[in-house]
């Protein structure tokens, strides 16, 4: 697989998910950005115009200033059609409207309310639990007689329980929180996604809101 020097290649090959599962030529291709473009506008086919900075200072910098580099109205990369179909049946903007969509004053009011959760005193008084977890799913990967699918048996299921935790949802809500994660997240993958349906995705976000509005 060719790196791609000039656009429209350029554009369209780095929003192909099929050109991200060749690990190689994504390192490549970025390595050749880094050197010969670091900072360029972007204009794929089927998707609004954006920036694509390569290089970690550069990233740092955007990070670091949030009141001119916003969050608003464009989190992620999202084809044209996909967007106007999400925004028609939804009647908003943003399926979910979360951190990451948020710019202040409202993403600093809304993180507020979470914060002291996750400073270090609170932190420390869940080590117990943690660490608790961290042995039972220790011992399971040795109960499965050293062969196993180690993300579907072991790596999905210890940090999702450290966070249901954290949340305080019920332990036998994990499995039902992990398939509509996996569908709101995953989509796109026929491995995870409910339907490929508009309207079906749709639902995945309804079931979501109303397991916490419960």
């Amino acid at each position: 697989m060719g790196i791609f020097t000039t656009s429209p290649e350029i554009d369209n090959a780095l929003v192909n998910p099929a050109q991200w599962a060749n690990e190689s030529w994504v390192h490549e291709q970025f390595r050749w950005l880094r050197q010969n473009a670091p900072m360029q506008v972007l204009d794929p086919e089927g998707f609004q115009p954006f920036w694509n900075l390569t290089r970690y200072d550069d990233i740092k910098t955007v990070e670091q200033n949030k009141k001119i580099f916003i969050n608003d109205p464009r989190p992620i990369l999202s084809p044209d059609m996909i967007q106007a179909m999400m925004e028609q049946m939804s009647g908003r903007k943003h399926l979910v409207r979360s951190l990451v969509q948020m710019d202040d004053p409202d993403h600093m009011k809304y993180r507020v309310l979470t914060q002291g959760w996750f400073m270090g005193s609170n932190l420390r008084k869940l080590q117990g639990r943690v660490d608790a977890l961290a042995t039972l799913y220790v011992d399971r990967l040795a109960e499965l007689g050293g062969e196993c699918d180690f993300v579907k048996d072991v790596a999905i299921w210890y940090p999702l329980r450290v966070i249901m935790s954290i949340l305080g949802v019920p332990e036998e809500d994990e499995p039902l929180m992990l398939k509509l994660t996996q569908e709101l997240f995953g989509s796109s993958d026929p491995d995870t996604t409910r339907s490929f349906e508009m309207m079906e995705f749709m639902n995945v976000v309804h079931d979501f809101e109303d397991i916490f509005a419960a």
